[in-house]
């Protein structure tokens, strides 16, 4: 019987040293794991706040200054370095047992006045380069284990390298193997790294970075990874193209680390939009455990207090994984239950979309990390009560039997054997009988005798219709034809060309574009105004293009030919805000003759070029007028974008309007 008894206490003692030793912070989760997890530091709140150093000792093994060690803070003047910053930081990780990653040596940005505007000679440039590397690097020779050696210098339209870089105009494209020879030389048991953004994934830029360390490592230059800096726009996920990237590096010998995460939300958060949040940085989490040469993730910053984000993206902000008042947030969750620290019920499902069907709603929604099963809740009143309706395992129900006409709001829950989550946002839905509605972008088209316009028709279709449509357009002024492609559809959109003849009618209509089908007829108005062309368009050229159509980078642009003198240029592009996107940069081809400015709304951004006053434009070919967006992991649909040029030639003026 004593014998029983002890085995039992033994058992007893050792599960409650598995409960107490389970990891309770990031710091001690990650290094259970065998990962580097970090933060960058900036040195206001580390001087003055002690929560601050509290929270970064405590949940992270590993620093990087946000600003401190760079060039222009560093190496103010010539023959001047200040390294007090840097050094107090440094002597704050090795106290706190952290390691160090120094961030950068040789960047295009952040360089100071007296290098820039010094008028030195390449060989003065190399030299002040080299003493900066050595004098840097050979300080913490043996207590920085990592540099980020050079910083951005791939362009990210063309994967080139970038032009407007000091080190590039007044070196050429040797700098960076030299900045790389020369920290190697400083320190050769320190690990080198190229670090940049927008390169995590597939597309041109991170084709651009490929290209360039490849040739390092074949050139025998001492490189032996690559950073990803990881500035993400919520929602984001991990997706097949970040794995294969990592892999194909890995196949050169190089470290990826991921250096300066942050997942930026749309002001004002709400509590699913954190979830989200969550959900990528539980990914990024996982995706470092799961791929054999990612062993660091560092976030920049880890404060919203802190962050840079408001600051460089308007109405954007919440980006990291403690608030303002260093409380954790769910991504901080994600990540501990990620690396295996700490326990409880999964998040709450996020992403639910209601479709309403004929007597029916189908539901679906975003797999929550560590479910088993879901509980599908309905209300005829927003907000609640909620009854559960079903319990599943995957990501859909269909709800039938319901009454046509009624609104339904559904909320979902994730569930496992340690609990039930929050309930997801409300999504309302009413169902009804099969039908279609019609819409036209642009609504209102302007052409020219001899020429043509187009307009996206749009099929919108509820309550489970699926039946074909039939287009049809009437109220065309005499000499104008319409055709649509495709004519009949089981689709949701079609276009529409309005060609005008030489001889057409001038002056404005309004067509009436008809759809029949499934015994129901639409229609939508589009106002048209046919102009006397004076000779067509004027010997004007306008040809849309869609350069770059990527999960991270758009690109579309108009391309101008003339033939005459244009004295007066107006073109505005509009894209339509799907998730995700936002503006990157737009750019002409003319120089500076061309104005440009852009407008950021919640539905739309325009971008708008125009012609200088008291210029002109001689004839010419190819010219490129281009709207640059960024993206968040899912192709733009460029249909719902539209173009208007207006401009004068002859002493006569023109329009020509159309969609990508």
């Amino acid at each position: 019987m004593l014998r029983r008894i002890n085995l039992l206490a033994l058992c007893l003692l050792t599960l409650s040293l598995t409960i107490v030793t389970k990891a309770q912070t990031l710091r001690d989760a990650a290094d259970s794991r065998g990962l580097h997890i970090g933060a960058a530091v900036n040195m206001t709140p580390f001087r003055n706040e002690p929560v601050y150093t509290q929270t970064l000792g405590r949940e992270f093994n590993m620093l990087v200054a946000e600003n401190a060690m760079k060039f222009d803070a560093l190496h103010p003047a010539q023959n001047t370095y200040n390294f007090t910053d840097a050094d107090a930081l440094v002597a704050f990780a090795e106290a706190n047992n952290m390691v160090v990653r120094g961030h950068n040596l040789v960047w295009h940005s952040q360089i100071p006045g007296w290098l820039t505007g010094g008028n030195f000679t390449r060989d003065q440039v190399i030299a002040i380069m080299r003493d900066h590397i050595m004098t840097v690097v050979g300080r913490y020779r043996g207590r920085i284990a990592v540099w980020d050696v050079v910083n951005e210098a791939i362009n990210d339209s063309n994967g080139q390298l970038r032009a407007e870089s000091f080190w590039l105009q007044k070196i050429g494209p040797e700098y960076v193997a030299m900045a790389f020879q020369f920290a190697h030389e400083a320190d050769p048991n320190a690990i080198l790294y190229y670090n940049d953004y927008s390169a995590e994934g597939s597309g041109t830029k991170s084709d651009g970075v490929f290209s360039l360390v490849s040739g390092l490592v074949n050139q025998g230059v001492p490189i032996n990874g690559v950073g990803w800096q990881m500035h993400q726009v919520n929602p984001f996920r991990i997706q097949q193209a970040h794995r294969t990237n990592a892999q194909r590096l890995g196949a050169l010998g190089l470290e990826v680390s991921i250096t300066e995460m942050d997942v930026r939300i749309s002001l004002p958060t709400t509590p699913q939009e954190l979830d989200e949040q969550a959900l990528a940085y539980r990914d990024v989490v996982e995706f470092c455990l799961s791929q054999p040469n990612v062993k660091t993730l560092v976030t920049w910053g880890f404060s919203d207090k802190y962050s840079w984000i408001p600051g460089f993206f308007n109405g954007f902000g919440d980006a990291l994984i403690f608030d303002a008042n260093y409380q954790p947030k769910p991504a901080y969750t994600a990540m501990l239950s990620a690396l295996g620290g700490g326990t409880g019920p999964p998040p709450a499902p996020t992403g639910l979309v209601a479709t309403a069907g004929n007597a029916q709603v189908q539901l679906s929604w975003n797999a929550s990390t560590g479910a088993t099963g879901y509980n599908v809740k309905r209300s005829t009143t927003s907000g609640g009560p909620y009854t559960t309706v079903a319990t599943v395992t995957g990501t859909s129900f269909t709800n039938t039997g319901l009454t046509n006409g009624t609104t339904y709001f559904y909320v979902v829950s994730a569930t496992n054997s340690n609990g039930e989550s929050a309930n997801s946002s409300q999504a309302p839905a009413t169902p009804m009988a099969a039908n279609f509605t019609l819409s036209a972008n642009p609504s209102s088209l302007t052409i020219n005798r001899g020429a043509s316009g187009t307009s996206a028709i749009a099929i919108t279709r509820s309550g489970g219709f699926t039946g074909g449509v039939t287009l049809g357009a009437s109220g065309l002024p005499s000499g104008v034809t319409a055709s649509f492609s495709p004519a009949s559809t089981t689709g949701t959109s079609s276009v529409l060309t309005l060609a005008a003849s030489g001889a057409a009618t001038v002056g404005p209509a309004t067509v009436t574009v008809t759809g029949t089908g499934g015994g129901l007829t639409r229609t939508t108005a589009i106002s048209l105004t046919v102009n006397d062309s004076g000779g067509g368009t004027g010997g004007v050229t306008i040809t849309p293009a869609i350069n770059a159509n990527g999960p991270w980078f758009n690109e579309e642009a108009i391309r101008l030919n003339n033939t005459g003198t244009i004295t007066s240029l107006s073109i505005t592009i509009v894209i339509q805000r799907t998730t995700g996107v936002g503006f990157s940069g737009q750019y002409n081809t003319v120089g500076g003759q061309i104005l440009q400015s852009n407008t950021v709304v919640a539905a739309t951004i325009t971008y708008q070029f125009s012609l200088a006053t008291g210029q002109t434009l001689g004839s010419g070919t190819n010219r490129l007028f281009a709207a640059q967006m960024s993206g968040a992991g899912t192709i733009h649909p460029t249909t719902g974008d539209t173009y208007t040029v207006t401009y004068t030639t002859g002493g006569v003026s023109f329009t020509q309007t159309g969609h990508f």
